[in-house]
């Protein structure tokens, strides 16, 4: 059945490709270093991509040196020369950037992109898109749950976060920490319930940054260093800081009231989590909660093309900040509060698994494993409507390869998916056009190199789109691996809505090996090509060049 679908996809659409054009035959040109510059001129088609720089400035302006679509056109420092503001420009006539989403929590740089993320679409709103992700959302939370009328509840009201039946909860986190201070005195929970160990709480057991309160104290001290005195910033002055940004005129409400949830250009979608078989076509209801429900939600439309499913999602957003504006804090019972169907939109089980936002592909540093296909085999594939727990969801990765999402894409004009989200690491992980005429890029590169402070070390990536005009371009993926190898790779031409042009770019990139489960990631300006397998977040590496790859 899946061979004569394939055949009748072919005739039906006019492919110039076929099952067999994955094959380990190497028909296409081995690409060089510069083939980036591919009709590189002024009136060419670029766009420049990154996803997932979790407050990491240091690892941005890294992205952005080695990025042909973005510069840094000024710096303001304090007296300590810590970079307090930065302006970006565009570079060229028909240059665009798109950032993935997820712009905060894992470095002291928070506020500062995001201000410079908002002003640089402000600046450029039609040629700039901003991209929420589930870390720019969930803050959404910080006003209710830190709110004067949320510290009077007593702590057994305050349940821990439904996702995660393995997470304490807030009582549990307080039992805990007055212990840890206690120091032989006595310590009750009632002295150590503070918005400050809250919000800390939070960060940790329900947001999986447990360095965040202390990065934002650190960039606190950077924004308000104007002598060389040193400066002290206290635990509340920090609760304050995270309160106002999620409010209209902080930062990142700013941020997510210019952002959208996807957005098309030309023959690309591009959206922070995954387009599968399950988010592809769904609109959630507006009254969504933000908690596990007992039975799958129904949609509030099915929408079939693409273009105005996506339109439907980012009006979506927009409702869902209004109704924020309109009520930030709980009801009397607590049991609603403004913006909730926000906080359900990037939570996979409060959408039943249909979260376009956390959805996700890649598997061990590759775009997709066998592992990860038969956990979703054994979870979800036949047996979907007869699942009861949310939570099955939380345990699958989207398939890449599925033909019905594929079909639908295309038929709508769509040759690229580009994601963030699930890191896959230290370059991103990508699934060549060649196997359902779509092409798949996961580029969230935040856990390159777990054994550096960062995460990150010495590894950065950038995601460029090259051609002629958003309809006719080729994917070209450079940066550092995190050996500090230098790597560039270019891909298949897509163009006219469903050619793949193969003497565009590298055939090998973006392949699983046959009757192998590395996959390859990248080449090297060296010429040796990068291979990457594994499960999870373990991830393992193999170089070896053109002859052995052959």
């Amino acid at each position: 059945l899946h061979f004569l679908f394939w055949i009748f996809w072919s005739f039906d659409l006019g492919q110039s490709f076929s099952p067999t054009s994955c094959s380990t035959k190497n028909t296409g040109y081995m690409c060089n270093y510069n083939d980036c510059n591919f009709n590189d001129n002024a009136d060419d088609f670029r766009l420049g991509y990154v996803t997932d720089v979790e407050g990491n400035l240091d690892y941005f302006l890294k992205f952005v040196e080695r990025c042909r679509v973005l510069r840094v056109s000024s710096f303001q420092h304090n007296n300590n020369d810590d970079i307090t503001s930065l302006q970006l420009d565009l570079v060229g006539h028909n240059s665009y950037f798109v950032y993935g989403g997820d712009a905060v929590d894992k470095g002291p740089g928070d506020i500062r992109l995001v201000r410079a993320l908002v002003d640089l679409k402000q600046r450029y709103p039609d040629n700039v898109y901003l991209l929420v992700g589930n870390r720019d959302l969930n803050k959404l939370r910080f006003s209710a749950e830190l709110s004067e009328e949320d510290m009077q509840r007593t702590l057994e009201d305050l349940p821990p976060p439904h996702w995660d039946p393995e997470a304490p909860s807030l009582k549990e986190f307080l039992t805990k920490k007055g212990h840890e201070l206690s120091n032989g005195k006595i310590i009750s929970v009632e002295e150590i319930n503070t918005r400050a160990n809250r919000l800390k709480y939070m960060l940790h057991h329900t947001l999986g940054c447990p360095h965040t309160f202390e990065f934002r104290r650190q960039e606190l001290r950077i924004l308000q260093q104007s002598t060389n005195k040193a400066i002290t910033i206290t635990d509340e002055e920090v609760v304050d800081s995270f309160i106002k940004e999620v409010q209209p005129g902080g930062s990142l409400f700013e941020y997510l009231h210019c952002a959208n949830v996807a957005v098309v250009i030309g023959n690309t979608l591009f959206c922070h989590g995954a387009v599968d078989q399950r988010t592809m076509q769904f609109v959630p209801l507006p009254k969504t909660k933000f908690e596990n429900p007992t039975s799958k939600p129904p949609p509030a439309a099915i929408v079939q093309s693409v273009e105005d499913w996506v339109d439907a999602l980012n009006d979506y957003l927009q409702q869902g900040l209004h109704d924020y504006q309109q009520r930030p804090l709980w009801n009397a019972d607590r049991t609603s509060r403004g913006g909730e169907a926000l906080l359900a939109l990037q939570n996979r089980s409060a959408m039943w698994g249909r979260s376009i936002i956390s959805n996700c592909y890649s598997d061990g540093g590759c775009i997709t494993t066998e592992t990860a296909q038969q956990a979703l085999s054994q979870i979800i594939i036949g047996r979907e409507e007869t699942i009861t727990n949310p939570l099955d969801f939380e345990k699958i990765c989207s398939d890449p390869k599925d033909p019905v999402v594929a079909q639908w894409l295309l038929s709508n004009g769509i040759q690229r998916v580009v994601v963030g989200h699930k890191p896959s690491g230290d370059c991103p992980a990508i699934l060549s056009s060649c196997y359902t005429g779509v092409e798949i890029v996961s580029a969230d590169t935040s856990f390159s190199d777990v054994s550096s402070d960062d995460n990150r070390g010495v590894a950065v990536s950038v995601v460029e789109l090259v051609g002629s005009n958003p309809h006719d371009n080729h994917l070209c993926i450079s940066g550092n691996l995190k050996n500090d190898q230098e790597f560039q790779s270019n891909f298949h031409r897509l163009h006219s809505k469903t050619q793949i042009d193969d003497n565009v770019g590298d055939t090998w990139v973006g392949r699983e090996l046959p009757s192998n489960d590395w996959w390859v990631k990248a080449q090297t300006i060296q010429g040796s090509y990068c291979l990457t397998r594994g499960q999870g977040r373990k991830v393992e590496y193999r170089y070896i060049d053109q002859t052995e790859l052959q």
